[in-house]
């Protein structure tokens, strides 16, 4: 009986001292993991979640992570109503002009290409816009050119305006560049900009 009463005893000191173990293990564990998170102070790098207010540039980087060029969205125009006189809007469509400035930064003398139909308006609720076919009036052709897609040649710059129709009772909130199955935030837009207009 107290041989018994010993090996029961025996089994029930390892099982605690297992749990002991493990539970330490889980502890170290844990406080491992929450000593690799980064802090809150951490910089984001461009094209991530953070705020990029308009006027800030941001660097396009190549797939070799070289810089490739400098984005900078210069200005926001909401709503835009300068059309030309043959030009029918989308029905129930607000406007935004955002203008664009490309720097090309290749040192090797090979050109950029910055592909226009790759920007995009995310909107508060999660929709995605992309530039729309728009014909200015003369005072608009003067002052906003339209960005073109043409090659940019090394050390040179190209500057002008995309339009994005959106619907009227959607909220525009950042703008986008996605080439190559890439997402890159090239500006926060202001809060006038996140203002549904009235009916």
């Amino acid at each position: 009986m107290t041989n018994r009463l010993l090996a029961m005893l025996m089994v029930l000191i390892v099982i605690v001292g297992s749990m002991v173990i493990s539970t330490a293990r889980d502890t170290q564990g844990l406080a491992t993991q929450n000593d690799a998170t980064p802090g809150a102070d951490a910089t984001p790098q461009s094209g991530s979640s953070a705020d990029v207010a308009v006027g800030s540039t941001v660097v396009f980087v190549d797939d070799e992570g070289n810089d490739s060029a400098n984005i900078t969205v210069n200005e926001v125009i909401y709503p835009y109503n300068g059309f030309g006189p043959n030009f029918t809007p989308e029905e129930n469509a607000v406007y935004i002009g955002i203008g664009i400035t490309i720097v090309n930064l290749d040192t090797d003398d090979d050109t950029f290409q910055f592909l226009t139909f790759f920007c995009g308006i995310q909107t508060a609720d999660g929709f995605y816009y992309t530039p729309g076919a728009i014909r200015l009036d003369e005072k608009g052709m003067n002052t906003y050119p339209i960005l073109g897609v043409d090659p940019i040649e090394a050390g040179e710059s190209a500057s002008g305006y995309l339009f994005f129709p959106i619907p009227a009772d959607k909220v525009a909130t950042r703008l986008f560049y996605a080439p190559s199955n890439r997402l890159l935030l090239l500006a926060d837009l202001p809060a006038a900009e996140r203002e549904a207009p009235s009916a």
